[in-house]
């Protein structure tokens, strides 16, 4: 393996390499540059020697941080901003160490599985452990590459990143074995095929799923009839804002109620609100939700509504409560769900205990989680396991996170065989079927009418990930730790 090369070439691979991950993650989507930018990262890394070549790799990673999400979390400050540039820039660079470390110690195309493996690994560890759930994984940015994105349906996300990965080793493999004719011929064959059947299995799994208008649907209206995050701006702006906010808060619910009731007499079977829409104060909790289950009965629908509860009194120590419940045509409260994910963001609230619930309906199994909740996919298989056929996903987002947090929820849907209907204050609306195939969709940002209304799909679509997603993420760590003895061994017999 070289360890020269042409310092300002170098240099400029690095730099566009760089870019290429930069504009492709985030905020940013450019699935065939998420492809590109990988390749050249790690010709760097190979043609430096360890340590010279990881500290680079290590700002390049900062430098693509700050341009895919700097933007995204600058309202939590600077100190979170490089904080996390730091961590995720450690993170990132630990596969491309994996590979210098590891590839040169193996024997011919075998090697090409380190940065793979490296990468699906940290993927993996981040699934189940990261606090902010799976921002930054590399899966999200195939969104939209529908053919791809159904490997989901098999492997989870981890199974795109191992491929974009071996792509990456591939190509460098490739370029370092070139003119060795066959030998060259049959590596690349063995990632040709595998990304032809890939391709092929994506493309069948589209081609077979049942045409949208000859599927049970059930009518859903998702709505955003008053923005939540105005009220206390608003209130602010009168002579006596805590009388104020009272009245309009009162004005608030009772223009979600009459768009409920609107789109329940125009068909809709299931009426969904986005997060933070049910906002209210402690003492007045009782007299919402009771008038949620007269809507719900006399409307004869399934009634979502995220409660936004906060304490009478804001200097009492107790903690906000962020739930989600569903009431059933009889007024009934059947799924009661405390919001679990991103708490680190939010840690006034209480914490959930991460346990979906579900309920049966003439339509088909429906369950419910919030926003942030959808970020954990090892949490959100209980829907797959559990027979979902509707997801209910009320979120609240802001400018600089839409539409990648609604694209990142798409993916779950395509794991876990459901169908998706994520209504969302500050950001995209979006109803998906269980193939990540859109529904409708709406943006906060686009207009005046920010009211989601789709035919859904309701039966759940049993996926191998559904059976075996538990047991096939642990393939990318034992991969990785088969690698690293065998490098080990040869080592050995080497010396």
């Amino acid at each position: 393996m070289k360890t020269k090369s042409n310092k300002p070439l170098s240099i400029l691979v690095l730099l566009v390499g760089t870019l290429l991950v930069a504009f492709s993650t985030g905020r940013w989507l450019a699935p065939l540059a998420a492809w590109i930018g990988p390749v050249l990262i790690l010709r760097y890394a190979r043609d430096h020697r360890i340590w010279r070549g990881y500290l680079p790799i290590l700002i390049a990673y900062i430098l693509a941080f700050l341009v895919g999400f700097g933007e995204i979390w600058y309202t939590w400050g600077v100190t979170m901003v490089a904080g996390l540039a730091l961590l995720y820039a450690f993170l990132w660079s630990l596969p491309y160490l994996a590979d210098r470390l590891l590839s040169p110690r193996l024997p011919g195309f075998s090697s090409t599985f380190v940065y793979p493996f490296a990468v699906a690994t940290l993927e993996f560890v981040g699934i189940h452990t990261n606090p902010v759930g799976t921002w930054g994984a590399t899966g999200f940015t195939q969104y939209g590459i529908l053919t791809i994105m159904q490997l989901a349906s098999v492997t989870g996300m981890i199974g795109i990143t191992f491929l974009m990965g071996w792509f990456a080793a591939s190509a460098n493999w490739a370029w370092e074995n070139r003119g060795q004719g066959g030998r060259l011929l049959r590596g690349l064959g063995a990632f040709t095929v595998v990304f032809a059947m890939v391709y092929i299995f994506g493309t069948l799994r589209l081609s077979l799923a049942p045409i949208r208008n000859t599927e049970a649907t059930v009518r859903v209206a998702g709505l955003t009839a008053d923005p939540s995050r105005t009220l206390y701006e608003r209130s602010q702006q009168q002579p006596d804002p805590e009388s104020a906010l009272q009245q309009l808060l009162e004005t608030h619910w009772e223009a979600y109620f009459n768009e409920t009731i609107r789109e329940a007499q125009a068909g809709a079977r299931v009426v969904l609100w986005p997060e933070t829409a049910g906002v209210t104060r402690a003492s007045d909790e009782a007299s919402r939700i009771a008038r949620a289950q007269e809507v719900a009965r006399q409307n004869g629908i399934y009634l979502a509504i995220a409660f936004w509860t906060e304490p009478d009194d804001p200097d009492s120590g107790q903690l906000l409560e962020n739930k989600l419940l569903v009431f059933d045509p009889t007024g009934e409260i059947v799924i009661e769900h405390v919001k679990y994910g991103g708490r680190i963001f939010e840690g006034n609230r209480i914490q959930g205990d991460g346990v979906l619930q579900a309920v049966n309906t003439p339509f088909g199994v429906l369950s419910g989680v919030i926003c942030y909740d959808a970020d954990y996919p090892a949490v959100v298989q209980q829907a797959g396991r559990n027979g979902t056929g509707l997801m209910l996903d009320p979120s609240s987002d802001w400018l600089e996170i839409d539409p990648v947090h609604t694209h990142m929820a798409v993916f779950r849907a395509i794991e876990n065989g459901m169908s998706l209907v994520r209504q969302t204050e500050g950001g995209l609306s979006i109803a998906v079927d269980p193939y990540g195939r859109t529904l409708a969709q709406t943006d906060f940002f686009g207009g005046s009418d920010r009211t989601l209304v789709a035919q859904v799909p309701t039966k759940h679509v049993t996926t191998i990930y559904t059976l075996f997603g538990r047991w096939l993420e642990w393939l990318a760590p034992l991969g990785l730790f088969l690698l690293i003895i065998k490098a080990s061994l040869t080592h050995r017999q080497t010396k």
